[in-house]
């Protein structure tokens, strides 16, 4: 079976907004009108034994603190999707409280603010989702005083903790700037910044008109390897379907990759399925389920062209993931979107895989020619 993509329309565009803490990054947020995502909802649970800690606290102002393949699961799902569930973090209690759904309607722009932004501008840009990356530069007394304003009315923590965290940020507020502008952060002061995100409202609905008619040309060929269980004893389900994510993006897909020089698409995923899974498999062990078109999940402006294999060859417990894939779970194959909370499914996946395994599983075959 082949079949070709539908349009789809062009994913909303990111603004990476950072800045020191208690600097006004919510405030920009607010007098732009730009819907935003709160990157500090992704920080770590207060037990977790990697949190780094200072002052006898954790301490929220290193990237080990929090967990940057959360967050850009949830902004893939925001950009293509619209809407997201999101978890909710009371710094006060150092854990999170609770999950909520944020839904940004069509608006072209989205928001993503947090001191820990700069370390999402590589894979946003790689995946054609990032719009601007900005920093607030303001001068150290007026954020060491809006940021204790904040942390008193917030009872964030006790006050010789806020002013010992406090006066050591002030310190160190300089140089954080100087590290994010070299990281790619354009600054901007508070009036600036708000002027800018206007701008850029202007610029990403524009776009998105633009790229919405835009004829896609070019394609990837590549195998993919659908791995199926029988789901869990009392599941309202019979069978789940393994997904995997890669290192430095949002989407869940199937083990595979591209078909590399002259290799045979079976041949392909029988390379990637060991490259990725280090489990080893034979041809015999791979059933087509068919070959399908779709937009590609992490490269814009481009199709995938698979030949797509199902097999319930067992895999190893516990599964861990190598080589590009950071993560994988497994989900019911009657989902027809990601489970909430989950984030986004490849294109591939929502349109062609999950259909066709519905289809095998009740007996049923597409309509149509």
């Amino acid at each position: 079976m082949r079949t070709s993509p539908l349009p789809s329309p062009a994913p909303r565009r990111i603004v990476l907004l950072t800045g020191p803490s208690g600097s006004g990054k919510g405030e920009v947020v607010e007098r732009s009108g730009v819907p935003a995502l709160n990157l500090d909802d992704f920080y770590r649970e207060g037990d977790d034994a990697s949190l780094p800690r200072r002052f006898g606290i954790p301490d929220w102002d290193l990237p080990a603190s929090w967990d940057g393949g959360a967050a850009l699961v949830a902004l893939t799902a925001l950009a293509h999707e619209g809407a997201a569930e999101i978890p909710t973090y009371s710094i006060s209690q150092s854990r999170r409280t609770g999950t909520g759904r944020l839904d940004i309607g069509e608006s072209p722009l989205l928001i993503a603010e947090g001191i820990f932004a700069a370390e999402l501008i590589a894979p946003l840009a790689a995946a054609g989702l990032l719009a601007e990356a900005i920093v607030l530069d303001r001068p150290v007394p007026v954020v060491f005083g809006l940021r204790l304003a904040r942390d008193l009315r917030e009872h964030r923590k006790p006050v010789p903790i806020l002013l010992q965290r406090g006066t050591a940020l002030a310190r160190q507020q300089n140089r954080y700037v100087e590290r994010w502008k070299r990281a790619g952060l354009r600054p901007y002061g508070l009036r600036a910044a708000i002027r800018r995100l206007r701008e850029l409202v202007l610029l990403a609905e524009a776009e998105r008109h633009c790229r919405a008619g835009s004829p896609e040309t070019a394609q990837l060929r590549i195998a993919a390897v659908c791995f199926l269980r029988e789901a869990p004893e009392g599941s309202a389900h019979r069978t789940e379907l393994l997904c995997v994510r890669k290192h430095g993006t949002g989407s869940w897909m199937q083990v595979g990759g591209k078909l590399d020089g002259r290799e045979s698409p079976r041949e392909a995923a029988l390379r990637e399925v060991e490259e990725e899974l280090g489990v080893e498999m034979h041809a015999s062990d791979l059933e087509e389920l068919g070959e399908f078109e779709a937009m590609a999940a992490n490269e814009p402006g481009t199709t995938v062209r698979s030949s797509v294999f199902t097999t319930r060859v067992p895999l190893p417990s516990p599964l861990q993931v190598r080589a590009e894939l950071a993560d994988h779970r497994w989900i019911p194959v009657t989902v027809s979107a990601a489970p909430s909370g989950t984030g986004r499914l490849a294109p591939l996946m929502v349109e062609h895989i999950l259909p066709a395994l519905r289809r095998r599983e009740t007996g049923t075959r597409a309509v149509g020619p």
